[in-house]
């Protein structure tokens, strides 16, 4: 951001009055930025310059569910069609402030989250026939010995670090639980999921991604993690972390989700045990924060990736609770 006169010069929208960083975001890079003629969000990729395809599958999956009714935020252009920036071998985009207000996710009321729930299942109705190929595929097969290698050099960085602080000792505790795991169930393989199950899904449904108006989500932003995978995938990864798996939030967001499009309980439950496996064999934050040196994921040692337990082991009780209501 160091050159931001020479790239803003791109846009032309007039002086900037004042910068700030805003508290959420680990992926990329972004500048909230007051104008002379309004208020704007400076995005830069951390992608690298062969990578360009990745911003512009984005942008124009944004165009496509704007399109369709989805108030998402489009990035804006600084020549016709065109909204990515390329200067010095970095990748920036524009957005206008969005409408509405964030809440934050302890003050997400019962009405706030049930909206969340109707809101995604509109969004997964427009995302349906959207092709497979224009976004990412990930795969959901796992190498439980190749994971636990990684671990065990994980945390020998870890533990060689001259102090441990705070975040160390939430990360080894997590990271311990997951060894635990993995070890104790040497043969454990979930179902495999079929073309037929998937479709395009936002990737990081969650409060920091949008914006209401009242009890109506009025926003939506961050595009860049979409993705295939079922339906009920992107219900219970938003059950997990938004709702922290508890009985009556989870019953709020079902319930909204439930107004808009059918989801059954067996499909809940199968997608529960590929998305256990993949929370238990998932190593993105130690490697972003130890061998990548990305600090800004430290947070979430105190968020998504703190709380009483694996998603394996916390599962069954909420089914249960879930089933009997």
């Amino acid at each position: 951001m160091l050159e931001l006169p020479a790239i803003w010069q791109a846009w032309d929208r007039g002086p900037i009055l004042a910068t700030t960083i805003p508290a959420s975001g680990t992926v990329h890079r972004t500048l909230l930025l007051r104008t002379a003629t309004g208020e704007y969000a400076l995005r830069a990729y951390r992608y690298p310059q062969n990578e360009r395809e990745r911003v512009e599958r984005e942008h124009a999956l944004i165009a496509y569910v704007q399109a369709r009714g989805i108030p998402a935020v489009a990035p804006i252009p600084f020549a016709p069609g065109e909204t990515i920036l390329e200067h010095n071998g970095r990748f920036y985009a524009l957005f206008p402030y969005a409408v509405g207000k964030q809440v934050r996710r302890g003050e997400l009321t019962r009405e706030l989250i049930t909206e969340m729930g109707s809101f995604l299942a509109m969004l997964h109705s427009v995302l349906r026939d959207y092709p497979h190929e224009r976004v990412a595929q990930r795969s959901f097969t796992y190498d439980s010995a190749g994971t636990l290698a990684k671990m065990d050099g994980i945390e020998a960085v870890i533990r060689a670090q001259s102090r441990l602080g705070d975040v160390d000792m939430r990360a080894l505790a997590r990271l311990e639980q997951q060894q635990a795991w993995l070890r104790s169930h040497p043969d454990a393989v979930p179902a495999v999921w079929t073309a037929a199950q998937c479709q395009v899904i936002h990737g990081d449904y969650q409060e920091t991604n949008l914006f209401f108006e009242g009890h109506t989500v009025s926003a939506i932003i961050d595009w860049d993690q979409a993705y295939i995978a079922p339906r009920a995938w992107e219900v219970l990864r938003t059950l997990h972390y938004v709702c922290t798996l508890e009985v009556a939030t989870c019953r709020a967001f079902l319930d909204g989700y439930r107004r808009v499009l059918p989801l059954s309980q067996e499909d809940l439950e199968e997608a529960a045990a590929i998305y256990g496996m993949k929370h238990t064999h998932d190593t993105w934050l130690y490697e972003s924060l130890y061998l990548k040196g990305n600090r800004r994921v430290e947070a979430l040692f105190s968020t998504e990736y703190a709380g009483s337990g694996l998603f394996v082991s916390l599962w069954p009780a909420l089914r249960d609770a879930l089933s009997d209501q």
